[in-house]
């Protein structure tokens, strides 16, 4: 009894060495000891798949007749897994044999037709083949099993077929989510065109949505300087949201210029990103107009180089804008003062302007300056600025308010889109 024991007990353990002996080799990226344990283990359908991948993709040592007929003994052992027939199909695609390649992604098909795997690695392929229709058709079976392959999807689509209305019909399903991933890759690439025709589909679409979900588009706008498309959006997209929509009574291009609403930090509205030294809130005691202003609160630990709160405003090219601004200022430290400044971010040389800077204790004081906008001209950047002290004592201490700050084109002001770019004077 003994004896009979220790020997199942030896035949156990020589087992479970030799188990996991084949599960480390075979996860070596070795090719020799891979091989070892395909061979301690020939009855395992995935350690030949396993070896059949890194012998056609392995960076050393690529073999695309062998990958082959490891894929095929893996598929010999587990016919039903739609894996190893995707491998032996891809494998005999590289080998030129599309026949066989087709047949073979219909095996798996065949075996999981609900699977989003099968369906968009046969969709790749197709697009390979060029047979585009049909590849989208399969994109889009694959998406509707597995929504997280839809951001990839939009991207190869997209360069199947440079039409945006032609990807959307294709591919997207008819949600709000999907139409903004589709509007978020467009704006990654700052295809402004494309993603305003997907914008027109959600806008039409009454889905809801949130607002913030558009900023990396918004920004897209701006840094391809379509100031004018992008602030149009943006007016859609509040209406279409249920947040205050309504342009200034006042002909101001500044959204929230009084900040009677809370800053959205993104888009066309106020950014006011944090910072160290500063803290911010709204005030409702002490204003110039409204309900409301901004007051910031500078705690006298740091040199600070301001740069915010910050607002991209649409223009027209050519135009002149008078700008103004109203601050307030309590025990404001240093000669560096508060101001204003506006500029093109993407020619802030050529089209700039500044107000006075104010220091100390001010009451409520207007700062104002005119801009010509440059021929190419239709974003501006509205800041609050602060350049840093030159000296010693050098630390920002006080309070400023903010509040009613408005850019109006001027009567009778420069409009042609050849005018040549003035910087701002006070």
């Amino acid at each position: 009894m003994l004896l009979v024991c220790a020997l199942v007990v030896t035949l156990f353990t020589y087992e479970a060495i030799r188990l996991e002996l084949a599960e480390h080799w075979i996860w070596s990226d070795n090719l020799a000891k891979m091989q070892r344990a395909v061979k301690f283990e020939p009855g395992y359908a995935e350690y030949w798949d396993r070896v059949g991948r890194f012998v056609q993709f392995g960076l050393d040592e690529q073999d695309l007749v062998d990958a082959e007929q490891d894929y095929e003994k893996a598929v010999q052992i587990s016919p039903m897994t739609a894996r190893y027939w995707i491998d032996l199909a891809i494998a005999h695609e590289s080998l030129g044999d599309l026949a066989k390649a087709r047949q073979e992604f219909g095996i798996a098909l065949q075996a999981y037709p609900d699977s989003a795997e099968v369906r968009w690695e046969y969709a790749n392929f197709l697009l390979r083949q060029g047979q585009q229709t049909e590849a989208l058709g399969e994109m889009r079976a694959a998406v509707q099993s597995d929504d997280t392959l839809l951001p990839l999807a939009i991207n190869r689509a997209w360069r199947a077929t440079r039409n945006a209305n032609e990807m959307a019909d294709a591919i997207l399903p008819r949600t709000a989510s999907a139409y903004i991933d589709a509007i978020d890759f467009f704006g990654s690439e700052d295809n402004v065109d494309a993603g305003l025709q997907i914008w027109k589909r959600l806008a039409d679409s009454h889905q809801p949505f949130e607002i913030e979900k558009l900023f990396g588009f918004f920004d897209a706008t701006i840094r391809d300087g379509r100031g004018i498309d992008g602030k149009r959006m943006w007016l859609e997209a509040l209406r279409a949201c249920g947040l205050p929509h309504d342009p200034p009574a006042d002909g101001s291009v500044v959204w929230n210029g009084g900040f009677e609403y809370d800053m959205l930090n993104g888009g066309y509205d106020w950014r006011l990103p944090p910072a160290m030294g500063v803290t911010a809130d709204y005030d409702s005691i002490i204003l110039h107009g409204g309900k409301r202003s901004l007051r910031l609160d500078f705690g006298g630990g740091a040199n600070i180089d301001l740069a915010e709160p910050l607002e991209f405003v649409a223009v027209e090219p050519g135009k002149t804008y008078h700008f103004a601004g109203f601050l307030r200022t309590e025990g404001v430290t240093t000669e560096s003062g508060v101001r204003f400044a506006l500029f093109d971010p993407q020619r802030a040389e050529s089209v700039h302007a500044e107000t006075e800077g104010l220091t100390g204790t001010v009451p409520w004081k207007e700062l104002s300056t005119d801009i010509v906008a440059g021929p190419q001209t239709q974003v501006l950047q509205v800041e609050l600025r602060r350049p840093p002290s030159r000296l010693f004592e050098n630390k920002l201490g006080g309070t400023v308010w903010i509040d009613d700050v408005s850019l109006v084109a001027k009567a009778g002001g420069a409009t042609s889109a050849s005018a040549s770019p003035e910087r701002g004077a006070l």
